[in-house]
């Protein structure tokens, strides 16, 4: 079985928001699991608290951003095809920096969606997905975690990643089976 790995923006925690991207950020394709070709240099990213405080380990907005905690579990587990950019936060209502978060860029673009046992329909000649997303396994080429090349933005995890990220008490953290999505 295979997850979407999101920030959980489905129950109310009062999570702190980033507000976006700055100049820099901008320039690079976040969710396409490409490598870049250059390294992205610590940016401040801006912390919106309109919907709360706390922060979470792990923001999926236009930067994804994850705390080094995370990061770490992800490496322990055998993660390894990602990046990662240290990146400053800072509420915008008060100043407050925070440190040990980095945008991260997942390395594999994958092919992997059985389109025959997924739902979804043709939108400018590509599947756009209205619900359940099957991922053949025998096509993920053994990555514990990527992006498809042909889905959502999101990153997918296997089970075992899945697991053990379910095991630990992250902050916001949602693992969403594929079979479950229902659409954007």
């Amino acid at each position: 079985m295979h997850y979407f790995l999101r920030q959980n923006l489905f129950e109310e925690q009062g999570i702190i928001e980033i507000v976006g991207h700055t100049e820099v950020t901008a320039q690079y394709r976040w969710t396409t699991g490409i490598k870049f070709d250059t390294a992205v240099p610590r940016e401040t990213l801006m912390l919106d608290p309109a919907y709360g405080t706390s922060l979470p380990d792990f923001f999926d907005t236009t930067v994804p951003v994850m705390s080094q905690r995370l990061i770490d579990t992800l490496r322990e587990i055998g993660v390894d095809n990602f990046d990662v950019y240290p990146m400053l936060l800072k509420r915008i209502d008060t100043g407050e920096e925070f440190k040990g978060y980095s945008a991260v860029n997942f390395i594999g673009s994958v092919d992997a969606v059985d389109l025959n046992s997924s739902q979804y329909r043709l939108r400018f000649g590509k599947p756009y997905f209205t619900g359940p997303i099957a991922i053949d396994p025998a096509r993920t080429e053994s990555l514990l975690a990527f992006r498809l090349l042909n889905g959502p933005g999101f990153v997918v995890v296997s089970e075992h990643p899945a697991n053990l990220l379910r095991s630990r008490d992250f902050r916001a953290v949602l693992l969403q089976p594929t079979l479950a999505y229902e659409g954007a």
